[in-house]
């Protein structure tokens, strides 16, 4: 049995190291127009990658087969071509196109006239709680200028989604981002937890994140808004990791899938400066070893060479720096959420029991 397991594990590992790539993502940009007091961010101000260097890398991804295309770093709109970029990705045929914005530079007629000819886009706007909540964590008026922007993106028919960060802040009041949600007829949202890695090694955690013996408490809370979500018809794109992110935010526990993290196996990152690396955690934790620059390497150079091959195995033997990150392994947290039917009857009787 044991040596059934390790062979079946090993063919999964080996058809990962082997696989297409299947999606690109490039840091447009390391400025933002706002300060957000849980990220780090926007203190970087880098140079931007050229923008023709992002065509040609979109021109090299679909070559490698790479379907999907998003955007990661500060705010994607800082940047004046955007917008002509994620045209550009779907037209040479991306299908799936993915950027996250804080919505205030979105009050621009001539970027949301392209924005709305955009078939595979996905807007994704960052809210993390009420105006009040949003606006301390964000800056005054954040909170009126990311609903104004989601309001206009529904009106003009263009595909948008919630994200939001589940900290110490705004975990009791996530249940009214889910009832924005339902009245901008928004179905898919996400939530991720607080990450150490994007608000900054040296910050102060404690501000943000829970103490260990408040983990039972964060995870009734967790519980409870899964089901009000579930209640009012909303899918939480992130709910099968839910289970995981009390103890990651109270004692640190970093939870990776028993197969692995496979994203390092079909994703390529390339940050502001060139070089390119399996996934944002890596990015910030190993800044020391990318898998090389597209500056003085083609993607197709890059992609399974000896260091991606490395960072792959990292991740697929579980000893990456792990995260509950909404651009994590969702899929594999899917699979255990559906393999350990056996175990759903306890859950629920124990849910039961907490939440009286």
């Amino acid at each position: 049995m044991a040596i059934n397991r390790m062979n079946k594990r090993h063919h999964e590992h080996q058809r990962a190291l082997d696989r297409s790539l299947e999606s690109l993502g490039v840091e447009l940009t390391t400025h933002c127009n706002i300060s957000c007091k849980m990220c780090s961010e926007w203190k970087r101000r880098e140079p931007e990658i050229d923008s023709n260097k992002i065509l040609s890398l979109l021109d090299d991804a679909r070559t490698l087969g790479a379907k999907k295309f998003g955007t990661f770093g500060a705010e994607p709109f800082m940047r004046k071509d955007t917008a002509d970029i994620l045209t550009y990705a779907e037209r040479i045929g991306f299908q799936e196109i993915c950027t996250v914005s804080n919505g205030l530079l979105l009050n621009n007629k001539q970027i949301l006239d392209k924005l709305e000819k955009l078939r595979t886009l996905i807007m994704v706007i960052s809210l993390d709680g009420p105006k009040d909540v949003h606006d301390d964590l964000r800056g005054k008026g954040s909170f009126k200028g990311a609903v104004e922007a989601l309001r206009e993106l529904r009106l003009r028919g263009i595909t948008c989604s919630i994200t939001s960060i589940i900290m110490r802040q705004t975990l009791d009041s996530l249940k009214e981002i889910v009832d924005i949600a339902v009245a901008l007829n928004i179905p898919v949202i996400s939530m991720q937890p607080y990450q150490r890695e994007i608000s900054g090694l040296k910050k102060n955690h404690e501000e943000f994140e829970f103490r260990p013996e408040e983990e039972r408490a964060v995870r009734k809370k967790l519980r409870l808004l899964m089901r009000y979500a579930a209640n009012r018809k909303v899918l939480v794109y992130t709910a099968s990791m839910m289970k995981y992110v009390p103890p990651y935010l109270t004692r640190g526990i970093r939870f990776i899938p028993p197969n692995g993290c496979h994203v390092p196996s079909k994703v390529l990152k390339v940050d502001s400066s060139g070089n390119c690396y399996p996934c944002v955690m890596i990015i910030i934790r190993m800044k020391q070893k990318s898998i090389g620059n597209v500056y003085e390497k083609s993607l197709k150079d890059l992609w399974h060479n000896q260091i991606h091959q490395e960072l792959n195995l990292l991740a697929l033997n579980r000893k990456c720096p792990s995260c509950l990150a909404g651009c994590s392994d969702v899929e594999s947290y899917n699979a255990i959420s559906k393999e350990i039917w056996p175990l759903k009857l306890i859950t629920r009787v124990i849910n039961r029991l907490d939440c009286r």
